[in-house]
């Protein structure tokens, strides 16, 4: 299974895939986009509770997930970068980037307790801002289709335009390393005490440039890609990276 993001030793993530038990169905449509996956811990248990809301989108309901960890969310504008926030109680607040363009792709997400951040922000030297919001992301050769795991991409280096923050690359267990100059073979990264807005990130592997569609809006002219920051969220971007043959 592909987990997105903070390593504990265990491989982490927020935007991933797996065979292992279905996502709720959506019904066809050709007006709308449906969203749909699952919540699970970091030991796989599912997550009921999840209110699971659009950012600045009307007409479209928010959702919570079931016993289950399942949720699904219809009525999403086509071909449209939309922004989905995920709230509970017991983990850190989640912002998550997609265009609708993906929703053949189910959504298995981990949800994120709030050490994580809290670690990251300890092995950096940094204090959390709770008027600033943050970036985790992961970067993998390919999407998971078929329930076998893509690698992690190592040696792939992110430049950050805006946010008023720096990039950060995690260590092989996926910590923050405060002398990594690129990601490791855990493939994790990301930014801390970004002003809110709209930031941009891009991503280079030795390969070239990432620039497979995956989990984030698309991706602009120039190679970069755009994600909201929000006050108090982490927002999780995973990318598909070329690699060397």
């Amino acid at each position: 299974m592909k987990w997105l993001l903070i390593l504990i030793g265990l491989p982490l993530c927020l935007g991933c895939n797996s065979v292992s038990r279905d996502a709720p169905d959506c019904e066809e449509s050709a007006d709308f986009a449906c969203f749909r996956g699952m919540f699970r811990t970091l030991v796989a248990e599912p997550v009921a509770g999840i209110e699971v809301c659009p950012l600045e989108l009307a007409g479209v309901e928010c959702e919570t997930t079931d016993e289950a960890g399942q949720w699904k969310m219809p009525g999403l504008p086509l071909s449209t970068n939309v922004a989905l926030s995920a709230v509970h109680p017991d983990f850190t607040p989640t912002v998550f980037p997609q265009n609708t363009s993906l929703d053949w792709y189910a959504w298995f997400k981990v949800a994120v307790p709030p050490f994580v951040l809290d670690t990251h922000a300890g092995r950096l030297g940094l204090e959390l801002d709770p008027e600033r919001g943050h970036l985790l992301f992961l970067t993998w050769e390919g999407l998971n289709i078929d329930g076998i795991d893509t690698p992690n991409v190592p040696g792939v280096t992110a430049q950050l335009q805006g946010g008023d923050g720096s990039v950060f690359y995690g260590d092989a267990l996926g910590f923050a390393s405060s002398s990594a100059t690129s990601t490791s073979g855990s493939g994790a990264g990301g930014a801390l005490n970004l002003e809110p807005g709209l930031a941009r990130i891009r991503f280079e592997s030795e390969a070239g440039i990432c620039d497979e569609p995956m989990f984030h809006w698309q991706m602009d002219a120039d190679g970069f890609i755009p994600f909201p920051v929000e006050a108090g969220f982490v927002t999780a971007v995973d990318v598909q990276c070329p690699v060397l043959p």
